[in-house]
């Protein structure tokens, strides 16, 4: 007899891989940009000759499912749209714009191929720390940044995930505002009439090509969706490694057919489920690092670029490897000067803006 836990059961406390798999996670989109940025080629990427997309492609979708699930677990513990709007923008925001300010003045005029004075004074630079930092512009380029890289131009190709993170909040924070997370019944009405679409929209030719946007709100919103769910039915779901074989093997039979992307999504989900929360011991300790997995996503490819523009010859594997041993120690500066500091700072700012409000109610 299969001996299983119920996500409920196992999701609620601190004790969990969380940690683990999203830093395995973002070292996933570095290695799979790796390859990218090293041969110019997307389909030299792991996993694309065999699944159709990248290493990096399922590494974010574990991502946006996990989001899914942490935030809805959010909302239902505050209730409060400004709450929780503070929460997510801390989350996001101030690493965000040190990472962005550190490229731009202090990276770039390192290894720009033009005058410091043309840098400083081209509208490009004056404009890309604010519409970067904003997402606004998350692919904004830099004046002769990486300009003969075999990726030209691109300063930092992981950060347009970003605005569709925050496009899923926004859809949360509807839905929650208006009580469908408290209704189930009125939550499976909603996810049948937001995703089935999606799913339909999947099963389109050319939906996964790079330059259809239509992809991006298919993939995201059906891993998001899928966290969010979870979530909510968490005392329904079972989780053993049998699953997980389950689900691989469905992906598996459904191949050839135009169903394969929604069966890697829910691979992926479950999946992600299991390792975050089942397996125990000693792999548990790491939790008790921190979160560095959103410094190594915002770091890592600026980083690739640099040392891809000033050492000839790497290979996907030498490049991935000083990536790595760059990137990971800002990403633990970025999680102990500003991503916990900022994250602890939640209450205060909650409050300031909350009186704030009262004072303006009151005038």
């Amino acid at each position: 007899m299969i001996r299983y836990k119920l996500l409920s059961e196992i999701s609620d406390g601190r004790d969990n891989n969380l940690n683990l798999m999203r830093m395995l996670a973002a070292a996933a989109v570095a290695l799979s940009h790796s390859y990218l940025l090293v041969t110019g080629e997307g389909d030299a990427r792991p996993l694309v000759d065999t699944t159709g997309f990248s290493l990096g492609y399922h590494a974010v979708n574990v991502f946006f499912v996990i989001s899914g699930f942490l935030v809805a677990r959010s909302w239902e513990r505050t209730d409060n749209l400004t709450h929780f709007w503070v929460a997510r923008t801390l989350r996001i925001f101030p690493a965000l714009a040190i990472c962005v300010i550190l490229t731009a003045l202090v990276a770039a005029p390192l290894l720009i191929s033009l005058p410091l004075s043309a840098y400083f004074t081209s509208w490009q630079t004056l404009l890309y720390v604010p519409l970067t930092a904003s997402l606004i512009t998350p692919d904004a380029t830099l004046p002769g940044l990486f300009v003969s890289n075999p990726v030209p131009d691109e300063v930092n190709g992981s950060l347009w995930t970003l605005r569709y993170e925050i496009i899923c909040y926004a859809g949360l924070s509807v839905i929650g505002f208006i009580g469908v997370l408290n209704n189930r019944p009125r939550l499976l009405w909603l996810s049948a009439a937001l995703g089935l679409p999606l799913i339909i929209l999947s099963l389109l030719p050319g939906t996964y090509e790079e330059t259809n946007i239509t992809q991006h709100f298919v993939r995201f919103g059906l891993c998001f969706g899928l966290g969010i769910l979870a979530y909510e039915f968490r005392e329904k779901i079972p989780l053993h490694w049998t699953g997980v074989a389950a689900f691989l093997f469905l992906a598996g039979a459904l191949h050839a057919t135009p169903l394969f992307p929604v069966s890697l999504y829910m691979l992926v989900a479950y999946a992600s489920f299991w390792f975050a929360f089942v397996p125990a011991g000693a792999i548990r300790k790491y939790n008790a690092l921190g979160d560095v997995s959103y410094g190594l996503y915002i770091y890592a490819f600026p980083v690739q670029q640099a040392l891809v523009g000033q050492i000839a010859g790497l290979d996907p594997l030498e490049l991935f490897t000083l990536t790595m041993a760059v990137a990971l120690p800002l990403a633990a500066l970025s999680w102990i000067w500003i991503e916990k500091p900022a994250l602890e700072r939640k209450k205060s700012v909650y409050e300031y803006i909350s009186r704030g409000k009262s004072s303006f109610s009151g005038c």
